[in-house]
């Protein structure tokens, strides 16, 4: 048995995501880590390519059939139920004490060790965070925020945790597999509770373990930020390109990056590479007074106080994210000017 592997579970919908999570990380796995990746047995002859000496593919239903569901929960359509089931059930494979739960939008961007998610051979980093940067997100808060707290509270209330700082984290867990175990003999089982019933009270699987981890004290707790740079909203995306973030540079503090696959204009499947239009926003725009003061007709009078650049990068992230049509207008004003 191995004390650290990962799991992803995916399915045929995200075989080319996944695709660019295994290229990063057959590049980047520098300590032999085994990775297994879970698809649903009707999707799994699709995803043999993938299978090397340190990969491996295995069905959902070996390990899961009996807890999964064919019906939707809450609206919640069964195949994303179903994920989230799997991931808390990997553990009754056998073949791991803890194991990093991946999605198949996750991408790595530099070498990576064991010892970047355990702090020992048997104690993991536990990811427990309380948001506080995404939750003021305008955007974010009223669209997802608001629903996601109770959520997250509904669930702290059903493993009768006490904690007013709600730490959870999004995805990219490390699950310790006695933990799992725990949750399932010593807490659903007392409470008669299916995997099913637990996302009716909450569909969030790695609340569920965050909040039962911190409650049963089992292991030790050393808690740590995110693994990997998620990119929620496609504004986080174009505000870090704006600001001239490279993979390389992401890399000092995480391991890798998440691009949300639900963006409603689609999502890419990698991190693209800094394009001229947005070099030249950080590197010439920012820095160059000419160019602020010639685009000054962008900005209304009124903000005069503030300093040129705050109010012209203000006003170009308006255009950049919020208006496609004034995003065209940008883009169309930059050619002009540095045409002449």
């Amino acid at each position: 048995m191995e004390n650290f592997v990962m799991y992803c579970k995916s399915f045929s919908g995200d075989k080319v995501r996944l695709q660019s999570l295994v290229k990063t990380f057959n590049k980047y796995n520098k300590d032999a880590i085994k990775l297994y990746i879970s698809v649903p047995e009707a999707d799994i002859d699709l995803f043999w390519e993938y299978k090397n000496k340190h990969v491996e593919v295995i069905s959902d239903e070996s390990f899961c059939r009996a807890f999964m569901t064919d019906k939707p929960v809450n609206g919640i359509r069964p195949g994303y139920i179903n994920q989230e089931i799997c991931k808390l059930n990997f553990y009754r494979t056998g073949v791991c004490r803890n194991y990093l739960c991946l999605d198949s939008d996750c991408l790595f961007a530099r070498d990576f060790y064991k010892s970047d998610f355990m702090y020992d051979d048997n104690t993991p980093f536990t990811v427990l965070i309380m948001d506080k940067d995404l939750s003021i997100e305008k955007f974010y808060h009223n669209r997802y925020w608001v629903p996601r707290l109770e959520y997250i509270k509904s669930i702290y209330n059903a493993v009768g945790l006490k904690d007013s700082r709600l730490r959870t984290c999004h995805n990219s867990q490390v699950f310790n597999c006695e933990v799992l175990a725990s949750l399932y003999n010593d807490f659903m089982i007392k409470h008669n509770y299916s995997y099913i019933d637990l996302m009716k009270i909450g569909p969030y699987e790695f609340t569920w373990y965050n909040a039962y981890f911190q409650k049963c004290g089992l292991i030790k707790e050393l808690a740590v930020e995110p693994f990997f740079l998620t990119f929620h909203m496609q504004e986080q995306y174009y505000f870090a390109r704006l600001k001239n973030l490279d993979l390389k540079d992401i890399s000092y503090s995480y391991v890798g990056i998440i691009l949300n696959n639900k963006w409603d204009s689609g999502t890419p499947y990698e991190y693209e590479p800094i394009n001229n239009i947005e070099q030249i926003f950080n590197n010439e725009y920012l820095k160059n007074p000419r160019i602020l003061e010639d685009c000054s007709n962008l900005i209304h009078a009124k903000y005069k106080k503030l300093h040129w650049a705050q109010l012209f990068f203000i006003n170009i992230l308006a255009c950049f994210i919020l208006n496609r049509s004034k995003r065209k207008q940008f883009r169309e004003k930059l050619k002009y000017l540095f045409a002449n």
